[in-house]
């Protein structure tokens, strides 16, 4: 299944669990004040059968002020947040970066795209991974592959890595960043916090990667 139709499908699950968790609080609630379902309609202004709908899980229609009406006249408050659960999936943007630089390393290196990290429920992935092999004992290397179209916080994109090269024993991440004026003034900017992380430079990283060489450290490509 294609990334973007699993992320809807693990999103439509979510949905009907929570509609399904409303409206059993709100059927609770409900028997609980000694309302009907036809007092409640008439109290927030909907028909006893959506009312009904909402506390079987089956409105997926139903607004989220429709949400809160009908579980206000219940004595209850809807409390909604969101939080991380796994990285973003990259739009088309980052999807070019990763495939422009493809472009530029030997056609013989496997590359992927969202790599998970090895640990059971962790839900981080890297953006790509290089694999490539070691001639002439054939001992296999990867490269994880981190791409950023603009850059924004420069120290909490380090620390993200930091910790995902940790947690996933990689050895080597290229940063991939589109080249841009932006871009470029971030880098300069951050050159000092950037330079202990990922001390090789563009051309050092893409000659090694163009022979089917593994790079010997962290460094940036900008692209």
């Amino acid at each position: 299944m294609a990334t973007t139709e699993r992320r809807s499908a693990v999103a439509n699950r979510a949905t009907r669990r929570t509609l399904a968790t409303i409206g059993e609080e709100l059927l609770q609630a409900r028997l609980g004040a000694g309302l009907s379902q036809a007092a409640v309609g008439a109290g927030c202004g909907m028909s006893r059968s959506k009312v009904g709908r909402i506390e079987r899980g089956q409105a997926p229609s139903a607004s989220v002020a429709d949400l809160n009406r009908a579980l206000a006249i219940v004595g209850l408050e809807l409390a909604i947040r969101a939080f991380p659960t796994s990285q973003p999936l990259r739009d088309i943007a980052h999807l070019r970066l990763l495939a422009d630089f493809a472009a530029r390393i030997d056609p013989r290196l496997t590359i992927r795209t969202e790599v998970p990290l090895p640990t059971p429920g962790d839900r981080r992935a890297w953006d790509g991974m290089i694999t490539g092999a070691t001639a002439p004992a054939g001992d296999t290397w990867p490269v994880a592959l981190e791409a950023e179209t603009r850059l924004r916080d420069v120290q909490a994109l380090l620390r993200r890595i930091a910790l995902k090269q940790r947690d996933s024993g990689v050895g080597v991440v290229v940063l991939l960043v589109r080249d841009t004026r932006s871009n470029r003034a971030a880098l300069r900017e951050a050159h000092m916090a950037l330079v202990g992380a990922f001390p090789l430079d563009c051309r050092t990283i893409l000659d090694a990667l163009a022979a089917g060489k593994a790079p010997p450290a962290n460094g940036i490509v900008l692209i």
